[in-house]
C-alpha cells in the first residue's frame, strides 16, 4: 500500500507538470464552475419559491424535485461537455502537441449526443442517492455516500471511451468499469490522494476566516472571506484539471500499453500491477 501511495503522489507531481505546461487546460473547469453558478440561480431559485420552500409551506414538493432533476441533468451535461473538452485536449499535450481550446469544444460538440445521454444517467443516479439520503437518516446518507464513491471510480474513464472509442453511454460505462477492475488500486488511491491533498489545502483556507471572526470586524471579515472564497476556487480549478489529466494518461496506457511522453515508465506501469491469485488459484 505504502508503494501505491507514493507512486500516486508521483502521478500526480507529474500531472502537475502537465497542468504547469498547458495552463489552457484549465480553462474547461473554470467554465465549468460558472456555469454552475449561472445554473443555480437560473433553476434552483425559482424551484424554492415555487414549491412553498421559500415560504415555510413545502407543499408542491414535485415542483422542487422536479427542478431539482433538471438542474442536476443540465449541471452534469456541462460538466461532462467541458470534461470531454478538457480530455481532447490533455491527449493532445500528452502525446507532444500543442492543444487548442477550440480543438476541445470542437471534439465536444462532436459527441454531445453521447454526452447528453451519460449526462441523463449521471443526473439519474443523482437523484436516487439523493432520495436514498433523504428516506434514510443517517443510514441513508452512510449508504449514499458508499455508492456515490463507488460510482464516480466505476465511471471514471467513461469520457475518454466516449471520446477515443466512440462508445455510447451504456457501453462506455461497461467499458469503464472492467478497466478499473484492472487497475483499481491505483486508480482509487491516486484519486483518494487528489482528494486528500486538495481537502487539506482547502482546510487551510478556514484558518484566515477564523482568524478574522475573532476580530468582530466586517471591514477585516469580508475582504478574508473573499480572498479565501477565490483561493478555494482556484483549488477546485486545479483538483477538475489535474483529474482529467490523470484519467487522460491512465487510460492512455491501458489501451494502448504505451506510456505517455510527460509521464516516467515506472510511475504509469506501477499502476497496472497485477492483481494477486485468489485461493482458489493458488490451491490449484
Amino acid at each position: 500500500m505504502k508503494g501505491t501511495w507514493s507512486n500516486s503522489k508521483q502521478l500526480l507531481k507529474e500531472c502537475w507538470r502537465v497542468l504547469r505546461d498547458h495552463k489552457e487546460l484549465a480553462i474547461f473547469p473554470v467554465i465549468s464552475g460558472i456555469a454552475a453558478i449561472i445554473l443555480l440561480g437560473a433553476i434552483m431559485a425559482p424551484a424554492v419559491f415555487l414549491s412553498g420552500l421559500a415560504g415555510g409551506n413545502f407543499d408542491n414538493q414535485w415542483v422542487f424535485y422536479a427542478f431539482l432533476f433538471i438542474f442536476y441533468f443540465l449541471m452534469s451535461f456541462v460538466v461532462i461537455f467541458m470534461n470531454t473538452g478538457l480530455i481532447a485536449c490533455a491527449q493532445v499535450s500528452l502525446q507532444g502537441g500543442d492543444p487548442s481550446i477550440s480543438d476541445g469544444f470542437s471534439v465536444a460538440l462532436q459527441n454531445i449526443g453521447k454526452i447528453a445521454a451519460w449526462a441523463l444517467i449521471n443526473a439519474t443516479v443523482g437523484m436516487v442517492l439523493r432520495m436514498v439520503r433523504e428516506r434514510l437518516g443517517i443510514i441513508g446518507n452512510l449508504l449514499a455516500g458508499v455508492l456515490a464513491v463507488a460510482w464516480n471510480l466505476i465511471t471514471f474513464f467513461v469520457v475518454p471511451i466516449i471520446i477515443f472509442q466512440g462508445h455510447g453511454a451504456i457501453d462506455s460505462i461497461k467499458e469503464s468499469a472492467s478497466m478499473f477492475k484492472r487497475i483499481w488500486g491505483e486508480n482509487v488511491v491516486a484519486r483518494f490522494s487528489i482528494g486528500i491533498i486538495f481537502f487539506l489545502l482547502a482546510l487551510l483556507g478556514a484558518v484566515p476566516i477564523a482568524l478574522a471572526v475573532l476580530t468582530r470586524e466586517a471591514a477585516v471579515i469580508i475582504p478574508v472571506a473573499a480572498v479565501v472564497l477565490l483561493y478555494w476556487v482556484a483549488l477546485g480549478i486545479v483538483s477538475a484539471t489535474l483529474t482529467g489529466i490523470l484519467a487522460t494518461a491512465l487510460y492512455d496506457y491501458a489501451t494502448t500499453g504505451q506510456v505517455p511522453s510527460a509521464f516516467t515508465p515506472e510511475t504509469i506501469t506501477g499502476a497496472f500491477a497485477p492483481k494477486p491469485p485468489n485461493r482458489r488459484s493458488r490451491n490449484r
